[in-house]
């Protein structure tokens, strides 16, 4: 009986703590801000150079520590199922998803721009916002080391370069 309540008080305690941080989280406004450029060969160029250094140094960093929020390959935890936290759950994958999907490499799918996804990431790492806190409580390996920063960083200043030379 002793059990019953303990996990009864854990999942409670759960329940409360991404209850309480549910609100403050995603929410930013977005304004959409398209990349111009010069011809369209440069830009699928650009975007080209952008994915393929994505998917060798930043993308297993993503799959670690974001994808079960901002992609199709969530892996739900065994406590997903409890009634209040599967809602809970379900809805902050819905809204991550709609801000950022990375399931099919860079670009990334959701409301924004590409050059507006690179300025979030780098704004979300470098003010540690993600993963969010309350996800790293029971997800530590997902939060990001420093070096998994400054890899990430380093790509998003040298996309938003290409970017930038490209116009």
């Amino acid at each position: 009986m002793n059990l019953n309540k303990c996990v009864l008080k854990c999942g409670t305690s759960l329940l409360l703590v991404f209850m309480a941080n549910y609100a403050s989280s995603h929410q930013n406004n977005h304004q959409k801000v398209p990349i111009e450029s010069k011809p369209e060969e440069t830009t699928k160029d650009t975007f080209k150079e952008v994915n393929e250094a994505y998917i060798k140094s930043v993308k297993p960093i993503f799959q670690k520590s974001c994808f079960d929020c901002h992609s199709s390959n969530t892996q739900y935890p065994w406590y997903s199922n409890i009634p209040g936290v599967k809602q809970l759950i379900r809805s902050d994958v819905s809204e991550a998803k709609e801000h950022l999907d990375m399931t099919n490499d860079f670009p990334f799918s959701g409301h924004g721009e590409p050059l507006e996804d690179l300025k979030a990431i780098g704004k979300q790492v470098d003010n540690g916002e993600m993963p969010p806190f309350r996800y790293m409580i029971i997800h530590s390996e997902s939060e990001l080391s420093e070096t998994d920063k400054k890899i990430i960083l380093e790509w998003v200043h040298a996309s938003i370069k290409k970017f930038d030379e490209a116009k």
